[in-house]
């Protein structure tokens, strides 16, 4: 897989609804300069494979979140536009996209409409599912996020291989920490299911993660506030 994600087609469903939007915002917010970051599926689709679908269209934001709303559903792509039933923009905030600490570094970037566009390669792509809320009873990945795994990895060749895999995990060691609160780490039950299905490998944290992570720095946590200070510079 190479090291910067292919380029958006912007005819895609995907394109179309983000075009629409990024073409409101232009027009009705002039001074807005903060970056907007697409993730969920939507880059799947943009990058790889146009019939890859999904009922929204994620978009991590920096600020404006409320107004970024207002103007999606006036544009009549919101999360119930007209485009296409139940299927349009959903305006998140940045601590819902986990992606591994340097991603910035493979991202696309592309100024489009008059806004700064970050498209995250698609290794942070699926990454960024794995912190997926379980539910209970829950066994394995929620079809979708298989779904996604198995079509990139269909359409690249093989990528990202068990070794690439293995490599953003071990980027990520903080995330397979036990929570403060007690709660379920989703993060390390649906990267077990991943490794299992996907790769039909067990995880053993020792050996994939710690040992992994401590030959290198340690990383730069995503929900940070370098990470926004970086995206926020582009």
């Amino acid at each position: 897989m190479n090291t910067l994600s292919p380029s958006p087609r912007w005819d895609t469903l995907a394109g179309r609804v983000l075009d629409a939007f990024f073409t409101a915002v232009h027009e009705q917010m002039p001074e807005y300069d903060l970056p907007l970051t697409i993730f969920g599926s939507a880059p799947i689709q943009l990058c790889l494979d146009a019939s890859f679908t999904s009922a929204d269209v994620d978009i991590m934001v920096l600020g404006g979140d409320a107004r970024l709303r207002e103007i999606a559903a006036q544009a009549g792509v919101g999360r119930s536009g007209s485009l296409r039933p139940a299927f349009g923009v959903q305006i998140c905030p940045a601590p819902l996209f986990k992606p591994t600490p340097h991603y910035l570094q493979r991202a696309h970037v592309e100024t489009r409409h008059g806004l700064k566009i970050v498209v995250p390669h698609l290794r942070d792509i699926l990454i960024g599912k794995m912190h997926r809320s379980r539910f209970e009873g829950q066994t394995g990945l929620v079809s979708k996020d298989l779904r996604a795994f198995q079509r990139v990895r269909e359409m690249c060749g093989g990528h990202p291989t068990l070794d690439e895999f293995l490599e953003d995990l071990a980027a990520m060691e903080p995330s397979f920490r036990p929570p403060l609160d007690g709660s379920l780490n989703s993060f390390r039950f649906n990267v077990e299911d991943a490794l299992t299905s996907v790769y039909q490998h067990a995880l053993d944290i020792q050996r994939d993660v710690l040992i992994p992570a401590a030959r290198v720095q340690p990383p730069v946590s995503p929900a940070s506030g370098t990470v926004a200070q970086m995206l926020s510079q582009l």
